[in-house]
Formats: C-alpha cells, sequence, structure tokens
C-alpha cells in the first residue's frame, strides 16, 4: 500500500494538475485576524499553508482542491472528494443545490456504480454486471466522485493495480463487458471500492490472483505427455531372458498333456 503522504496530493483530482494554493507572507499570515462574512478566518490552513487574509470559511477548507467550475451550469467538472470538500465546493461555485445530504455516505457519477446509499454501505462502491473494471475504475477517478479520503486512496492504489496489470487482464479478473467472460467472476471477486480495504492487503491479493490466472495459461499451452502402451506381462524363462513362447510350441505342449490323459 503506498505510503499515506505519498499519496496526500493525488486525493482530488488524478487526471488534473491543480495548481498550489498561493502563500500569505510570514508576516501577514502572524496579524490576520479579520473576520470575513463566512466566519472566522484562520491563520493557517487545515494542510499547514497560511492563507491569504479575508479568504472566505469555503475557500479555506476547499484548500487546494480543483475549483474548476462550468460557468453556466455549475456542475462541478470532475474529480475525487471528500464529502467535506465537494460541499464546501458546490459553495464556492455559488451551487449549493449541487449538494445532497445523501452524498456523506459517497457517491460517483460513474454510471458502471452501485452507489452506497442505494445498499446502505457506506462508502462501498460495487461494479455492476456487464461493466468493464478498468473503465469503470477510470470513470470513477474521473468523477465527480465522493467519498472518505480511505476510499479515495483504495480507488489510487486500485489504479496503480490496473495500470501494471494491464486492462484486459483486469477486466477478465474482476468484470467484463463480455458476458461469458463475467458470468464466470465470483461475486466475492468483482471490483469494489470501499474504505474498507484501507486496512487489508488487497494489491496482494489481486496480483495472487493474476499470478494464477497466468500460470492456468501456461499450464493450458503446455504438450499434454505421449500415452505409454500397455504391456503384457511376459514370463521370464531360462537365462534371464523374457519371451513368450512361441504359438508352435504351446500347441505342442497341449498335444502331448491331452495324448497322456488318454493313456
Amino acid at each position: 500500500m503506498p505510503a499515506l503522504a505519498e499519496l496526500d496530493s493525488k486525493l482530488v483530482n488524478a487526471s488534473q494538475d491543480v495548481a498550489a494554493p498561493a502563500v500569505a507572507e510570514p508576516e501577514v499570515a502572524e496579524a490576520a485576524t479579520e473576520i470575513s462574512t463566512a466566519g472566522t478566518v484562520p491563520d493557517v490552513a487545515a494542510n499547514g499553508a497560511a492563507v491569504e487574509t479575508g479568504a472566505t470559511a469555503s475557500e479555506q477548507a476547499f484548500g487546494d482542491r480543483p475549483t474548476e467550475v462550468s460557468g453556466q451550469s455549475g456542475q462541478l467538472d470532475g474529480g475525487m472528494f471528500t464529502p467535506e470538500q465537494y460541499r464546501a465546493a458546490c459553495d464556492v461555485a455559488g451551487t449549493p443545490d449541487k449538494w445532497d445530504e445523501g452524498y456523506a455516505a459517497g457517491h460517483t457519477e460513474a454510471r458502471q456504480w452501485v452507489q452506497p446509499y442505494d445498499t446502505k454501505h457506506d462508502n462501498t462502491f460495487t461494479l455492476k454486471p456487464g461493466e468493464s473494471a478498468s473503465q469503470a475504475l477510470k470513470d470513477f477517478i474521473a468523477g465527480p466522485s465522493i467519498g472518505d479520503y480511505k476510499t479515495i486512496l483504495v480507488a489510487l492504489e486500485l489504479d496503480e493495480i490496473r495500470d501494471g496489470m494491464g486492462d484486459e487482464k483486469f477486466d477478465l479478473l474482476f468484470g467484463s463487458t463480455q458476458s461469458e467472460i463475467d458470468g464466470q467472476i465470483p461475486p466475492s471477486q468483482r471490483l469494489q471500492i470501499s474504505s474498507a480495504m484501507y486496512s487489508i492487503p488487497f494489491g496482494a491479493q489481486m496480483e495472487t490472483l493474476a499470478d494464477e490466472y497466468d500460470n492456468s495459461l501456461r499450464k493450458a499451452d503446455e504438450p499434454e505427455a505421449p500415452a505409454v502402451a500397455a504391456l503384457v506381462e511376459e514370463k521370464p524363462i531360462d537365462g534371464g531372458v523374457t519371451a513368450q513362447p512361441a504359438p508352435e510350441m504351446i500347441a505342442d505342449e497341449l498335444g502331448i498333456q491331452r495324448e497322456q490323459e488318454l493313456v
């Protein structure tokens, strides 16, 4: 599992480069005590960086999260967010109605996933039957998708596994658009993105499945051993040589035996 510090910078939007937030001069940060219309402005943001004087509470909560918003529709462009980040983003975009309280349990605009609020399992997304696992994962990360930070980290690690394994094998093992393949995938093996996976070595388990699949293909390609004909047990004779008696010898012996019986 990649280190948390290593992945933290990728939490919000794996598909976009996000500019770092502007940092106030130390003397300005120390003196920042003004109150904005949205609430008290702290000297330091949650991520440890100093914030500009006059920033609203929503802007501070949003931090360096993606803020690209469609100017006309107010639709957030995409990315992965925690519920708090997404709600703040809606406020920043001027579209607070985009937030739904059900999103606190998790939500994605990627159509291939069963939503957490449909299963009553918070922060757990299960791939629907007949869907490509690789494409569904890419669409989840493209978002907009909402989940706690553990769910987001799991999604990023799954994407690293997908990238290393390749889309074709990933689909064969975890979800495919081909019904004959998809029907053979056990329900427990179908792709999931869940905060519960954060504490288990799911990456190693998935790699083991891939290795077993490769081994089965190698065995199927190996040529079969030639069939060995069954040998008739041979009778040892004098001199240590094994051979079957000639047919005429057998006939002679039977004839002699018959004559002896008639006498």
